[in-house]
């Protein structure tokens, strides 16, 4: 995907550099996430016996772009997966402020009924 005219968001990458990052794009942001923030997120992953749906599954299960590296997303999916973890504290401020960075484009991308492109690197 050509990132070229796209606005990149590195606010939870900055720091990082050189580290995995997981970038998401949709319309014309790159939002890119240091993949730590990602793993504090995906390790309050809930466990009561429903079975794991959306990016929790993709990241636990090494599917989607998790398995090839990148990956269309279904937006509505990721966004009801992420909308379970509003009512969870986390250690770091940094991993609530990326849920609800995270939230607002899946939920952008969901109402346009459009699919986030997913690059795990």
């Amino acid at each position: 995907m050509d990132i070229g005219k796209m606005k990149e968001d590195n606010t939870f990458y900055n720091g990082f550099e050189g580290e995995p990052e997981v970038d998401f794009m949709y319309g014309d942001l790159c939002l890119k996430i240091w993949d730590g923030y990602i793993y504090a997120l995906m390790e309050k992953a809930p466990l009561d016996g429903k079975g794991w749906h959306g990016m929790t599954h993709d990241y636990h299960e090494f599917c989607g772009p998790w398995d090839t590296d990148e990956a269309d997303v279904d937006s509505t999916e990721y966004l009801n997966d992420l909308k379970q973890y509003k009512s969870y504290t986390f250690e770091d401020a940094n991993v609530t402020k990326v849920l609800d960075r995270l939230l607002d484009l899946f939920s952008k991308a969901s109402k346009d009924n459009a699919k986030v492109h997913v690059v795990v690197c």
